[in-house]
């Protein structure tokens, strides 16, 4: 799956049309030329514009950030058709320094105010960047894709390639980087040819949009209002004053059932009434299906034609299908090797998970259900089940997490791991809000390396999403180095004499998020378009994360974080080992349901088979509840069909897998033997952190591990001390 054009990168050059002014040519015939006004703004008096200095939110403004990000991408086009004119006229044998250069001096500026643009559509209280956001993206998107579909700048690059051994590592990297994205967006194909697959780019955009439209639409439109208490009686209260309509008394209802991700699936956990919950899984499991009153909702027909698309897209490429040309970009480089780790995976996980579901049948009977198990009951039994077993004391379990406390813990994990430092910074460093933090990060010798803010609490105004996203990017050439942007969404204390607590889950944010930050900001890359998380294929771009927060899974590590609020005592063991289990409560049967969506996506991109069939097919050999007649699902898949993994879910299992493979060389040395895991986590710095997408991740495991990778390590969690 390429990303030029899976993501709709192959595009025809457009500019915002507020930044449009007319010129009128005289002539026999009068007519008027539109031509893309270019902002006035400079860095002296736009601060978004600003690359070599930290963000000065205090002098920013949405419409600053429109007009910086709009000059920024008329200058990136402008300098690119300059630079490839300036190619042709090369005389001499063209060095990568002629031909790479001038891209990094045009990237990293829009690049950055892109970051500060993105980040304040996420955390701020004004709606004014999110339009701002939503003003500029198509054109920072389509200027940004010109490099992969400029002709000239595509040649000169296979020169380069053709003369490779006057190329070091990184330079080698970024010149099969564009000769692939070049490939892939039909620099070799005839000129008809190439406008037909642009065409059909436009085509699969299009119907993926459509798609979601639909799936949006179905999921709004649909409301259930519960009207007896007893059924909700479960909920707890902040969820059951969330769903009522009279707010002014939660408990008097009705209560609000949506198809909106959190609202449906507290219901489906607390919701005891099996009627109610039969009826809200119905209506999500058939949004956009054949089964909805209007045909025009129907998503049915669009499967088959992106399904068609993508497959024409991949033959006019010369691939046989759409699978074989999305392991282009993948580090399992073949359909095969993804087959197998599938297959392997639920050979593991499926007799456990079978007699696992077992137990869940014999609780829900002794609890008096008399029913057999379906698909709208599991969410209910399995919370109650969780709770059975390991308790009710979320509450209990945060009490030993205050903010700063696990902060410090992780940090010093990461000073033993890696050999770096950390210093918080204040108050000279601007800030968009007075929760926000900022921290340098330091080597074993006090030389700064880069920064990241830290906004780590939930509030009203900003968005839900949890992340770490690079705000600058490392570049030599530009002599700038990293910072990047930590939001999570810890609930916020009540009053400011109250502690500032985590949930285990929190803490596994935390980790995962900093998982990417550090690759993001211990980057040893000198080129910003494969320094940090860039340029890494997309099936190990989630690697390092999931090997941060393999850590939480040693009760040691996390214990280690704690200390409570009050007396500073760390978390007791009881009361770990039940967060940890209940925590990883349902992990077999996610694991299993991935690797169900994981070989249907694939079965959808490698056959013509019709989906209903392949759903049918697969179901009973991944999942032990029965499908029901009426599950169609598929019609609502948007992250297969219209957003980032088509021919790529198993991504989420295949970085799961390389990461445990990675931790269990921790394991395999004790983490009692402090020196061994202080050389084990040097090199990883050295290879997954400093390396990133410098070079091929399948490289990057070898050098790390010693041999490619295997499925052992990924095993059903279990805990002890």
């Amino acid at each position: 799956m390429a990303v030029a054009l899976v993501r709709g990168r192959a595009s025809a050059k457009c500019f915002s049309p507020h930044l449009w002014k007319s010129v009128r040519h005289a002539s026999k015939t009068a007519y008027y030329v539109l031509l893309p006004e270019v902002p006035p703004d400079t860095a002296e008096t736009n601060a978004v514009m600003r690359i070599d200095q930290l963000p000065q939110f205090s002098e920013i403004t949405a419409q600053k950030c429109v007009a910086a990000c709009a000059k920024f991408a008329i200058e990136y086009e402008t300098k690119l058709e300059n630079h490839a004119e300036n190619l042709k006229n090369l005389k001499k044998g063209k060095t990568f320094e002629d031909v790479y250069n001038p891209l990094e001096e045009i990237a990293v500026p829009l690049n950055t105010a892109w970051a500060t643009v993105k980040n304040l559509n996420y955390v701020s209280a004004s709606e004014d960047y999110n339009k701002a956001f939503s003003r500029v993206h198509p054109q920072i998107e389509r200027a940004k894709n010109e490099r992969w579909v400029n002709e000239t700048l595509y040649y000169a690059f296979k020169e380069l390639d053709a003369n490779s051994s006057n190329l070091n590592e990184y330079q080698r990297r970024l010149v099969d980087l564009y000769l692939l994205e070049g490939k892939l967006n039909g620099m070799e194909l005839p000129a008809a040819d190439r406008a037909r697959l642009v065409d059909t780019v436009k085509l699969i955009t299009q119907e993926a949009s459509n798609f979601r439209n639909k799936v949006r639409i179905c999921t709004e439109m649909f409301s259930h209002d519960v009207t007896n208490f007893r059924c909700l009686e479960e909920m707890p209260w902040p969820l059951l004053a969330q769903m009522s309509r009279d707010k002014d008394n939660p408990t008097r209802g009705p209560w609000r059932a949506t198809l909106q991700p959190a609202n449906y699936q507290s219901m489906m956990s607390y919701c005891s009434d099996r009627l109610t919950r039969w009826n809200l899984w119905h209506a999500y499991h058939n949004r956009a299906s054949f089964m909805h009153a209007s045909k025009f909702l129907n998503n049915n027909k669009l499967i088959e034609q992106l399904r068609s698309h993508r497959l024409d897209l991949a033959q006019m490429l010369g691939y046989n299908n759409f699978i074989e040309m999305s392991m282009e970009t993948k580090m399992a480089n073949s359909a095969e090797n993804v087959l197998n780790m599938i297959e392997t995976l639920k050979g593991r996980f499926a007799p456990i998970l079978w007699e696992e579901t077992a137990q869940l049948q014999k609780f829900a009977q002794s609890e008096g259900f008399t029913h057999k198990l379906e698909m709208w009951d599991l969410s209910y039994w399995q919370r109650r089940h969780k709770e059975h077993l390991y308790g009710e004391e979320k509450d209990k379990v945060s009490e030993y997490f205050p903010v700063n406390t696990v902060l410090l813990g992780l940090f010093d994990l990461c000073t033993k791991l890696f050999g770096i430092n950390f210093e918080e910074v204040t108050p000279s460093v601007e800030l968009w809000h007075s929760d926000v933090r900022f921290f340098n990060i330091m080597d074993e010798n006090g030389k700064h390396i880069s920064s990241f803010y830290f906004d780590p609490f939930s509030r009203p105004e900003k968005s839900s999403s949890v992340y770490m996203d690079v705000g600058r990017e490392k570049s030599d050439l530009l002599k700038t180095w990293p910072y990047s942007y930590l939001s999570l969404k810890i609930p916020r204390p009540p009053t400011a004499s109250d502690p500032a607590l985590m949930r285990l889950e929190d803490l596994q944010s935390l980790f995962h998020e900093f998982g990417h930050g550090l690759q993001q900001m211990l980057t040893k890359v000198p080129f910003s378009e494969i320094s940090g998380q860039k340029n890494i294929e997309w099936d190990a771009v989630q690697v390092c994360a999931k090997f941060m927060r393999q850590w939480l899974t040693i009760p040691s590590v996390v214990k280690s974080l704690s200390g409570h609020w009050q007396t500073n005592e760390p978390v007791p063991d009881e009361i770990l080992l039940n967060a940890l289990k209940a925590s990883h409560y349902s992990y077999n049967f996610d694991m299993m349901y991935q690797l169900y969506v994981s070989a249907f996506d694939m079965e959808i991109y490698m056959t013509k088979t019709q989906w209903k069939t392949i759903m049918t097919q697969l179901w009973e050999m991944f999942l032990p509840i029965p499908l029901d007649d009426k599950d169609s699902l598929p019609c609502s898949m948007t992250p297969i069909f219209c957003e980032m993994y088509p021919a790529a879910y198993y991504s989420h299992k295949w970085s799961e897998m390389i990461a445990a493979d990675l931790f269990a060389a921790f394991k395999e040395v004790g983490f009692q033997n402090e020196q061994e895991i202080k050389v084990l986590g040097r090199r990883f710095r050295e290879t997954y952190l400093s390396l990133g997408g410098g070079a091929p991740a399948s490289e990057v495991f070898r050098i790390f591990r010693g041999r490619d990778p295997s499925t052992d390590a990924l095993q059903p969690p279990k805990f002890s001390l």
